[in-house]
């Protein structure tokens, strides 16, 4: 019962990580209707931000990194909703927005690779990563439970954002009805421009709990996108609540299907998403 507790326990902390890489894919998604397909690369991009940072300024505070990370992706990413994403929006066909923010994807990719070459990186986070905590009989990381308060600190505030105050009644008028929206006086595009670069901000969130667990390369943004679009789908599109829970889901997955099969990898965690894709197919319940 001690080693299950501690899987759960381990999975569940790996789900709050998951879920935030999910946050800014469903805001984006839920507001915007465009699926970012360069999601993936400023995740990546936040990391290297804030591992070259500590690279340049080592007594630079930890804080200080992820503040300097979060605001340059969330600019790069209003930067790329007012050049291109915005334009392509105007068509009626999702797929030109889709395209778009893929050809964006691999611009970045190929910048970032040019610029920071094509090794492994990681976030040293001193001596966190060493630190245990002891919860009765179970022994877990002080990083991932740092990780886990986190995510509940990012979903927490951003329900608080979207519920209490004026700029998330024009998200949620947005999202609800977009025409009805700009007929009352919404500015819809300066909205998209907010949405774009909060989800950018969270993106490059995601690329620092992710950089300080484990090594980062500008070719990871393409296995980031997979696990957000599960994310985000599976916790219902474009609810940032049920992105949190699909995450837990899928990180409890991941640490439990380890513990019986050390070579799967994310083979169950897709599976469990194929799966309940087909259940939902057959209740139909799909959409």
């Amino acid at each position: 019962m001690t080693a299950m507790f501690e899987l759960i326990l381990q999975g569940i902390t790996l789900g709050g990580l998951y879920g935030v890489i999910g946050a800014g894919l469903a805001l984006t998604f839920g507001v915007l209707r465009v699926v970012n397909l360069s999601h993936g690369e400023l995740i990546t991009i936040g990391a290297f931000i804030a591992v070259g940072a500590t690279a340049l300024a080592p007594s630079l505070p930890l804080v200080a990194v992820v503040v300097l990370a979060c605001t340059a992706c969330a600019a790069l990413g209003g930067l790329l909703q007012v050049a291109f994403v915005e334009r392509a929006m105007a068509f009626r066909d999702p797929m030109v927005p889709m395209l778009v923010t893929f050809g964006i994807a691999v611009i970045l990719r190929n910048l970032l690779v040019e610029s920071a070459g094509a090794d492994l990186r990681g976030l040293n986070v001193g001596g966190l990563a060493q630190v245990s905590l002891q919860l009765g009989p179970v022994t877990i990381g002080a990083l991932p439970v740092v990780t886990l308060g986190i995510a509940v600190i990012v979903f927490g505030g951003l329900a608080s954002v979207i519920r209490h105050t004026q700029f998330g009644r024009e998200v949620r008028a947005l999202s609800d009805r977009p025409d009805i929206a700009a007929l009352m006086g919404i500015r819809v595009a300066r909205v998209h421009i907010k949405v774009a670069a909060l989800a950018a901000g969270l993106a490059a969130l995601a690329g620092i709990l992710l950089a300080m667990r484990a090594s980062v390369s500008p070719y990871s943004g393409v296995s980031y996108l997979l696990i957000a679009f599960e994310v985000v789908v599976l916790g219902g599109l474009g609810s940032t609540r049920g992105a949190f829970a699909a995450g837990v889901l899928l990180g409890v997955t991941q640490v439990a299907s380890a513990w019986w099969d050390s070579n799967a990898g994310l083979l169950y965690v897709h599976l469990v998403f194929f799966a309940i894709l087909v259940m939902r197919a057959m209740s139909g319940r799909l959409s």
